[in-house]
């Protein structure tokens, strides 16, 4: 079985403590095996240790969605192992070396796609949730490349959309097929963006919407907090979700530790 209780039995609940709106601690371990892999290569998801502070490596946010996404992916569900795993992953594979950072998160990332679909997470929402953290990794050792791979995809799902309103003429029916070529050059980094492209131009819609609805949300809380008299602590809930603080500055401290 792939998601195994510390016991051996098959993984039918995660222990976690919620220690802080959008800070966990995983308080039982549990393993998982890669499927067609020898028992000896299983990986062991370490619990947290709850006497220490919720930082670091020592907690978890669990799938890092930006909440304007939580209502196509939560942050929790059936995914909560895969992400789980992937968070401590996340932390395992950090490296002075760039290449040697980027290859272990390569695997990582990969691991994490099999990971979902084995919990019977769909292709196409496993997919998506592969696609944003195959180019996270590259936020921190080659930065630029994230930055690019980012702007590629955006720029693909423009072309789409400008092609479906006929501002190419007939030359437009070639359009939704260029993103795959310009990404060929990206070689092995090529499926997430396009993976991104063609699943931003479904999903953008309804992700502008969901972010408009959290900036109101936003300035209602504000207004009411305001109106209220300002007797409670001003809202602090961002409109669009940040990677959690802790991993920004860990992606730092090794990229500096880089460069010296």
């Amino acid at each position: 079985m792939p998601f195994a209780r510390a016991d051996g039995k098959r993984l039918d609940r995660v222990h976690l403590s919620q220690r802080a709106p959008d800070t966990f601690q995983l308080l039982e371990s549990f393993s998982y095996l890669e499927p067609g892999h020898p028992e000896e290569e299983r990986i062991v998801v370490r619990a947290h240790d709850p006497r220490k502070p919720a930082k670091g490596a020592n907690a978890t946010d669990l799938a890092s969605v930006p909440p304007f996404l939580w209502g196509l992916i939560s942050s929790h569900g059936r995914h909560t192992a895969s992400a789980l795993l992937h968070d401590q992953l996340w932390w395992d594979t950090l490296d002075d070396d760039p290449q040697v950072w980027i290859e272990q998160r390569r695997v990582a990332d990969t691991l994490f796609r099999t990971a979902l679909r084995e919990t019977h997470t769909s292709a196409v929402r496993a997919a998506l949730m592969y696609s944003f953290v195959a180019v996270e990794r590259f936020w921190g050792p080659r930065r630029w490349q994230a930055i690019a791979m980012s702007v590629q995809a955006s720029l693909g799902v423009a072309l789409v959309y400008a092609a479906a309103t006929g501002l190419f003429g007939w030359w437009g029916v070639l359009a939704p097929a260029l993103p795959v070529l310009a990404a060929l050059p990206w070689r092995r980094d090529a499926e997430p963006i396009v993976l991104l492209t063609y699943l931003g131009v479904i999903f953008l819609p309804f992700a502008l919407v969901a972010i408009l609805g959290q900036f109101v949300l936003g300035w209602l809380e504000l207004a009411g907090w305001w109106l209220g008299g300002r007797k409670e602590p001003r809202p602090r809930r961002g409109p669009v979700g940040l990677t959690r603080a802790v991993k920004v500055r860990a992606r730092n401290r090794v990229r500096a530790a880089t460069r010296e």
